[in-house]
């Protein structure tokens, strides 16, 4: 009896120590986080890793910064464009400074002229090519003499009088040419012709434009076709037009 009593309990402790052994095997351990059907096990740290990143900023184009003001537009300036189709040379330096007399007396001086466009024209009488572009000249005259552009024609002493030294003569057919003609744009004498030497070219007329810092920008040799021509070498030198 007592030997089945001790098989009993011996029994009895077995099923106890199988019974705590499954109940430590289902049982989470210590810092551990049962997992339930569909959760993350990520804590925050890692989640935060694992965000996608921030899509970067589409790049900018390459272009001016004052093109992205609205208040500054891209400037269209061109004069290569401007002049197109027309026929001219680039010359690209300072003025030779100068003071002639125009026909009513006053001294004018090419240095005084800077802050403006001058177109400095070089003509005769005996010119057909000169006599054809006044018209146009005088037109342009009118229309922009209050908008910083100023013509200047010069009438040289021995020019006129082809290779002949009477600067009275030559005075008095650039006059008498200039009042027949009802033209108002200035015109200066040349008398000694020293700034047709300085200035001189091949042929007449010639036509110098220099822009508002005094720089020669562009000769025109022969004559001007019309207004718009005069209006395009305007708007290339950088007048308000």
């Amino acid at each position: 009896m007592s030997g089945l009593k001790l098989k009993k309990t011996w029994a009895v402790l077995l099923i106890a120590l199988l019974l705590i052994f499954v109940s430590a095997c289902s049982t989470p351990q210590t810092g551990e986080v049962a997992e339930e059907p569909g959760a993350s096990t990520d804590n925050s740290e890692t989640a935060q890793k694992d965000e996608p990143a921030e899509e970067p900023a589409e790049a900018q184009d390459d272009v001016p910064s004052y093109a992205l003001d609205p208040e500054e537009p891209v400037s269209s300036f061109d004069p290569e464009e401007i002049l197109e189709g027309y026929y001219y040379g680039i010359v690209d330096m300072p003025i030779i400074d100068f003071e002639l007399e125009d026909l009513e007396g006053s001294k004018v001086r090419l240095s005084d002229l800077k802050g403006k466009a001058v177109f400095l024209n070089f003509w005769a009488t005996w010119c057909p090519p000169c006599r054809e572009e006044m018209p146009h000249m005088q037109e342009f005259y009118e229309k922009y003499k209050d908008s910083g552009v100023v013509i200047l024609a010069v009438n040289s002493n021995q020019l006129e009088n082809q290779g002949i030294d009477n600067s009275e003569r030559a005075e008095n057919k650039a006059r008498e040419f200039i009042e027949q003609g009802g033209y108002t744009f200035p015109v200066l004498l040349d008398r000694d012709g020293e700034v047709w030497n300085i200035y001189m070219q091949r042929g007449i007329p010639v036509t110098y434009m220099i822009d508002k810092e005094g720089i020669i920008r562009y000769m025109k040799p022969g004559a001007f076709t019309g207004v718009e021509e005069l209006e395009a070498f305007a708007k290339a030198l950088g007048a308000d037009i």
